[in-house]
């Protein structure tokens, strides 16, 4: 992706795959289309090779970010750096080598604004987001940076039963609920129902589920209190609600390094072909409330680091 790319190009970047692939889905292939396609190999360290990362903090791209680094390129690497942190990095005022600088990806920055004539009821000014391009290299485009210091992970990691704990921290009124033959998130009774462990095909489809209900679950009143119907019938309501969830679980399970590979409600993508293809900016607010949604689930929302904070201005 070229520099100088408008916010709207970013958007149609992104949205044009993905139409494609929902295409695809509506005639039975049912590949998710904002994650990598991936076979688990058996090695131990697969969490560090799957969630595209700012290269020096570390922290996890977030909203938009998190698709345009997952979806398209084909690096070994998480790290992604801008021109300026690859010249410290390196010490060079020319890091990047020929024929690279223009397969920099565009990745989106979201800050809230002050108005300068509108305010709110209390006199102060009002706040508006405002979106800028970036671009950014990957570490394997960079021979000059050096060499990365290993991830720590912690002895008792195991991302088979990591969801089940971001589950219990939920404190489910109504809890978890196991037995039957559906999976769905009861907002009555602030309840989640999932079949037995046994009844799925796969251990991926199962945490890939409970991942994607958890998410449900974090739309609660007294949670995130995500409102989603705002000038929408209920059944466009619903669709976009599954749209957050579907992204959220993909996020989630990238985040625990486990491949989520298959949409898990294709019932949805006519709505959502439609809204996308009207407007391509609803990627963009459905993922945001997924971020939102996934660092809740995950437990981060107490203290949001600002790069997730600006990232949400889409959801706000």
């Amino acid at each position: 992706m070229k520099n100088g790319r408008k916010i709207e190009d970013v958007c149609d970047f992104v949205v044009k795959p993905i139409i494609e692939a929902l295409e695809e889905a509506e005639r039975g292939k049912k590949i998710s289309p904002w994650t990598k396609q991936w076979k688990d190999d058996g090695t131990a360290n697969t969490l560090t090779g799957i969630l595209a990362r700012n290269g020096v903090s570390r922290r996890p791209y977030n909203g938009i970010n998190w698709l345009i680094l997952n979806m398209f390129p084909e690096y070994n690497s998480p790290d992604w750096f801008t021109l300026n942190q690859l010249k410290k990095l390196t010490g060079m005022d020319r890091p990047i080598p020929d024929g690279e600088f223009e397969n920099a990806m565009s990745i989106v920055f979201w800050k809230m604004i002050d108005h300068r004539t509108e305010r709110d009821s209390r006199g102060r000014p009002k706040k508006f987001p405002l979106a800028k391009t970036y671009l950014v290299w990957n570490r394997d485009q960079i021979p000059a940076l050096p060499e990365p210091k290993p991830d720590v992970i912690p002895p008792d990691f195991d991302p088979k039963t990591e969801i089940d704990k971001y589950l219990t921290n939920l404190d489910l009124r109504g809890g978890v609920n196991l037995g039957g033959n559906r999976a769905c998130y009861i907002p009555s009774q602030d309840a989640i129902c999932l079949p037995l462990n046994s009844a799925f095909f796969n251990e991926h489809q199962r945490e890939g589920t409970k991942a994607h209900e958890g998410i449900h679950a974090t739309g609660a009143k007294h949670r995130l209190n995500r409102k989603m119907a705002k000038g929408w019938f209920d059944d466009e309501a619903y669709a976009y609600e599954e749209l957050v969830a579907e992204l959220g679980a993909a996020m989630t399970c990238a985040y625990l390094g486990m491949p989520l590979t298959e949409l898990q409600h294709t019932s949805y993508i006519a709505s959502w072909l439609k809204h996308l293809k009207d407007d391509p900016s609803f990627i963009m607010s459905a993922a945001a409330h997924a971020n939102k949604a996934f660092n809740y689930l995950i437990g981060e929302h107490a203290s949001l680091q600002s790069e997730s904070k600006e990232s949400l201005a889409y959801a706000a």
